[in-house]
């Protein structure tokens, strides 16, 4: 199956005699698969996810809305598309804003989630100690009990996520914007299939206030591994080879307009009609209108609240009502 354009071209000779990379994730599919699957056997995550991450880590502090704002429906398929055949992509070429879409669709994707759902009451046990310090302890032993291609990609998105919140003058992202957004694609309970949706809503919640703690202290909680860490720059990673398919990628670096849903405040409204008005907030928006079909249909939360209703986000203005 040939590459969607614009991703696929002819690599040079020398190109296709330099070495790949065992394990980068260039010979099997990159989303939907368990982790430990992806990683190589020195444990390193697939290369395709270092790569993001360091671009995402030079870029996201510089990006407004980084992780909340969606990227443009077609390449977004595109490069996932790309991805998930093994191609050999010029992720250093692409919009941070695309790899930030990218990289909470691949979190999404791993079965069992990256907190995994076996797990959940335990984070949420930890989340009840009284004090700073007894959490960290108890969320220390918990975060023991990951599958280790689990801790070591929860250590760098960690430490991605407090260097974008510690920008946040520039990202517009603190560390509880970027769990509101992050959360529910990193832990869910083993029941969400079947939990009404008020009892969803305060999973969320929950969720959202762990992993915004886990930001905000993943110094104290990983204190000997997240001393000093920082993700290596795109350059420093030698580019996979795709061997089978003998293809170079490279991207366009100019995300499309945001596409719209009209209609969507009538339909929201019509189904509460004769029921009682909830408060919305960016939270509930979100599992309202589900975060795949946003995201395929280019929409972020601000497009998706404004459709709905203007309202005010935030702590200090508080949610307001559907009218």
């Amino acid at each position: 199956m040939g590459l969607p354009w614009p991703f696929a071209h002819r690599r040079t000779l020398a190109a296709a005699q330099a070495p790949g990379q065992v394990g980068s994730g260039c010979s099997r599919a990159l989303f939907g698969q368990p982790l430990a699957a992806l990683c190589g056997e020195d444990g390193s995550l697939p290369r395709p996810i270092q790569e993001m991450l360091a671009v995402l880590h030079k870029e996201g502090p510089s990006t407004e809305g980084i992780f909340r704002r969606a990227a443009g429906r077609t390449e977004f398929r595109e490069l996932r598309e790309a991805l998930d055949h093994g191609a050999d992509v010029d992720l250093g070429s692409q919009p941070a804003l695309l790899l930030a879409v990218i990289l909470k669709d691949f979190l999404r994707s791993i079965p069992a989630k990256l907190l995994v759902t076996d797990l959940y009451e335990d984070w949420m046990a930890a989340m009840q100690k009284s004090g700073k310090e007894e959490k960290v302890e108890e969320l220390k032993a918990v975060a023991k009990k990951l599958p280790g291609a689990n801790l070591v990609l929860l250590k760098r998105l960690l430490a991605l996520l407090q260097h974008i919140g510690h920008n946040a003058s520039s990202s517009r992202m603190t560390a509880s914007n970027l769990a509101i957004c992050l959360g529910p694609n990193l832990l869910s309970p083993p029941n969400e299939d079947v939990l009404p949706l008020e009892a969803m809503l305060a999973v969320t919640e929950k969720v959202n206030v762990l992993v915004a703690f886990l930001i905000e202290n993943c110094g104290d909680i990983f204190v000997e591994e997240m001393a000093g860490r920082s993700c290596p720059s795109a350059g420093e990673l030698a580019a996979p080879m795709d061997r089978a398919t003998g293809t170079r990628c490279f991207g366009s670096s100019h995300p499309r307009e945001h596409s719209r849903l009209p209609g969507m405040h009538r339909r929201t409204k019509e189904r509460f009609r004769g029921k009682k008005r909830p408060f919305l907030n960016r939270t509930f928006v979100s599992l309202l209108i589900p975060e795949d079909f946003m995201t395929t249909a280019g929409l972020d939360l601000d497009t998706t609240e404004s459709a709905v209703k203007e309202l005010e986000v935030g702590d200090e203005a508080g949610p307001r009502e559907l009218s």
